[in-house]
């Protein structure tokens, strides 16, 4: 090689070339960092695909519990003398209007249907508020929304609120007079 030589430069002496950065390493440890994270994200995302999509046993064995048949109160009017007021407290458009449409078919008396006016948070299957002297009447209509919460209220009206929370799923059959709790234990 001449002096002047365009290669010359590119040639590194043992001196310069124990100064030499070592980037290989930092590239094949770089490397292997983001195959980990990857493979770590790629396994989460299967993880909680499977936990989400797959009911696991313990949900399935809640679909097969068996429940009492609810009884009529029997000191309750007639469907037809209870007034009702039909609220929603869901993101469920509709809920109420079906719902009401049902107590029709049963022979309530179906006042308002709406959204629920307090706009609050309703987590239970619902809420019956009532004036105390419609205790007899909230009981008849309680017997067909299992799990439903009374909420005494000190109100001018003496009709009962029906408001619908995030449990709700469907009413149960109304009750006859000739329901019996014998069956439960």
């Amino acid at each position: 090689m001449e002096p002047g030589d365009p290669t010359d430069r590119y040639e590194l002496t043992d001196a310069e070339d124990d100064y030499r950065p070592r980037h290989t390493w930092r590239h094949v440890r770089t490397a292997v960092t983001l195959l980990v994270l990857v493979a770590f994200v790629v396994g989460a995302a299967w993880y909680s695909w499977n936990n989400v999509m797959e009911p696991t046993d313990a949900d399935d064995a809640g679909d097969t519990v068996a429940t009492c048949p609810t009884m009529a109160p029997t000191d309750a009017p007639p469907p037809e003398e209870i007034e009702v007021n039909v609220y929603n407290a869901t993101d469920r458009g509709g809920l109420a209007r079906d719902v009401a449409g049902t107590l029709r078919d049963r022979g309530f008396a179906v006042l308002d249907v709406a959204n629920d006016p307090l706009d609050k948070t309703v987590e239970e299957t619902a809420e019956i508020r009532l004036h105390p002297d419609s205790e007899a009447a909230a009981s008849l209509l309680a017997s067909m929304v299992p799990d439903a919460v009374l909420v005494r209220e000190e109100r001018d009206s003496q009709a009962v609120d029906l408001v619908l929370g995030e449990a709700f799923d469907e009413l149960a059959a109304m009750p006859g007079p000739d329901a019996t709790d014998a069956a439960c234990p």
